[in-house]
């Protein structure tokens, strides 16, 4: 399923996560940005924020350039009306040395227009 496919207002949270998930896993900035809601937040696990789907965008464009595609294999999930709450390991280049299962977690609020807020802890 990619990002083109996933209609954020159609679609359960749990599939707009699997779709940023798989754009991710691409590095297709264009593809995970689009499923971003146009006054989204996310915050780093620093706890910086990024507000709207653009600056959103350069930031995911920031991070695919020094790890390229990052994977994400989920470990446990829970989805509730709007929100997933996901546990995952990552894999990804970072400065040629290749990191793999690092522990983190997600918490991602989808509304109508896709992800509206977006957390990372790890």
């Amino acid at each position: 399923m990619t990002a083109q496919e996933v209609a954020p207002a159609m679609a359960s949270p749990a599939e707009v996560f699997e779709a940023f998930r798989q754009a991710h896993a691409k590095a297709d900035v264009d593809a995970a940005a689009a499923l971003y809601a146009p006054d989204a937040v996310y915050y780093e696990p620093d706890n910086v924020p990024h507000r709207g789907r653009d600056e959103i965008r350069r930031h995911l464009a920031a991070v695919y350039a020094v790890r390229g595609p990052v994977e994400l294999t989920v470990k446990r999930q829970v989805d509730a009306d709007q929100t997933v709450l996901a546990e995952w390991t990552s894999a990804s280049t970072d400065g040629g040395r290749r990191s793999s299962g690092v522990p983190g977690v997600s918490v991602v609020e989808v509304g109508r227009d896709g992800i509206v807020y977006h957390r990372d802890f790890g």
